[in-house]
């Protein structure tokens, strides 16, 4: 069951009237969540009929393809390959989710990441253990950063990434996940 705060969003994300940050996050979450996605959809479904329902019958009509092409539209956002490399965790900062990019970035699957913390399994002898603190703290604190670090693949070979991590809050400032955004940079020599 999608509850009451994630409804509202859904509404909000339709109708059009989030800001592009929160479109963003919100796209992030219906790329995981199947069940916001069907509902999201639904609700863009009821909108769209109500609004060719306010069509006054002495216009034109709109094209019958109309409807499909809107909802193919909202369906086909939550599906969009992005090139960054992205991981949702919980607000007890265990992975949940990350998409294609992240899994070709570093190597580990979902199955392999799920229900695991990220730092000990990616950072190694050459990550600046400062800059992991600094990551750590903001994580813990539910406050964004960004920072650039030397992580390891499940092969162990370094790379370099820029990460952004920034927590999703209910409206009560309570922590519902935390995203980090991450694009691996040219590894310094």
């Amino acid at each position: 069951m999608i509850n009451e705060l994630l409804q509202d969003r859904a509404a909000l994300y339709v109708s059009g009237a989030m800001t592009a940050r929160e479109r963003e996050d919100f796209e992030l979450i219906l790329e995981f969540h199947d069940e916001l996605r069907q509902f999201a959809s639904a609700s863009q479904d009821v909108g769209t009929a109500i609004l060719l329902a306010g069509t006054p019958s002495d216009s034109p009509a709109p094209p019958a393809r109309l409807k499909s092409t809107v909802l193919r539209a909202i369906d086909g956002l939550a599906q969009q390959v992005t090139p960054d490399a992205f991981v949702m965790t919980g607000p007890d900062r265990l992975v949940q989710w990350v998409n294609p990019a992240f899994v070709e970035m570093c190597g580990y699957s979902l199955e392999e990441l799920r229900g695991k913390s990220l730092g000990p399994i990616l950072q190694g002898a050459k990550t600046d253990p400062v800059v992991a603190a600094r990551m750590r703290q903001a994580v813990h604190e539910y406050k964004p950063c960004h920072e650039q670090l030397v992580n390891y693949r499940k092969d162990g070979t370094p790379y370099w990434v820029d990460i952004e991590i920034r927590p999703i809050l209910d409206d009560a400032g309570v922590p519902l996940w935390v995203v980090a955004r991450e694009q691996e940079m040219a590894l310094a020599a």
